[in-house]
């Protein structure tokens, strides 16, 4: 079984599954159903921690910020555990959820505050592109190939090294781009839509693949978790992009 994707939970599944033998597994073996119903639970877990947050709001004000980090840092420390430890993927899964839950909570109430209605807008979006993503790989419109991995990772990587450049030569003064620049912002952003996409539609076959070569069912938790941080990349571009949009179009 010969699999990579960008998301470091559903790499791990090769690595840990590639030697063993399932002639010898009991019990019973992933299914889509299953990936699906605890891809349900996690997404349940964070629209419940994030209604807590938009119905705390007065409690909470004063602790965005420690909200904000301590999410980001909890959920990062939850993908290298559940990649580290399979048996405790489950607790590690929820863990991300709960997290993330406070992260998207607190980043959506602020962008909603600023431009109401812009976080329904963007969960519309999101689960419009990821049903559309769903229903083309399943009849075979998109395929994911080398090729298509290939153009998927040398584009990431360039996306990151442009980044990282701009980031140290700004430090020295030197600028690159007019990156505040809100054509070159909504290009950009679009593009990271367009990459959080393609992840997903390898992690689908990923799935796919690990369910045709019939990994435990314990793994189930483990490519749930990994859906879930290609879905929650695709909220956040998708948020920013219609951020971005509103702002140039209010000025």
């Amino acid at each position: 079984m010969e699999f990579n994707s960008r998301n470091p939970v559903l790499n791990r599944v090769e690595s840990n599954t590639k030697n063993q033998s399932y002639d010898y597994v009991t019990g019973r073996t992933a299914t889509f159903s299953g990936i699906a119903t605890k891809t349900g639970i996690l997404l349940s877990i964070i629209f419940a921690v994030s209604l807590i947050i938009w119905t705390n709001i007065e409690t909470i004000g004063n602790y965005i910020m420690p909200l904000l980090i301590g999410g980001v840092i909890v959920g990062f420390i939850s993908v290298i555990g559940a990649g580290v430890s399979r048996r405790l993927s489950p607790f590690f899964a929820v863990l991300y959820a709960v997290s993330e839950g406070a992260v998207l909570g607190t980043i959506s109430l602020v962008f909603n505050l600023a431009y109401p209605g812009i976080v329904a807008d963007a969960i519309l979006i999101t689960f419009a592109i990821f049903a559309f993503l769903l229903i083309a790989y399943a009849t075979g419109i998109f395929k994911v190939g080398f090729r298509f991995r290939k153009i998927f990772y040398t584009a990431l990587f360039s996306i990151v090294i442009f980044y990282l450049l701009y980031f140290v030569l700004g430090m020295f003064g030197v600028t690159l781009i007019q990156i505040n620049n809100p054509g070159i912002l909504i290009a950009l952003t679009l593009g990271m839509v367009i990459l959080a996409s393609f992840s997903l539609l390898i992690d689908f076959d990923n799935c796919k693949i690990s369910v045709e070569n019939g990994v435990p069912s314990r793994y189930e938790w483990y490519l749930s978790l990994g859906l879930l941080v290609s879905l929650v990349w695709l909220y956040i571009e998708v948020l920013r992009l219609l951020l971005i949009l509103s702002s140039f179009f209010r000025d």
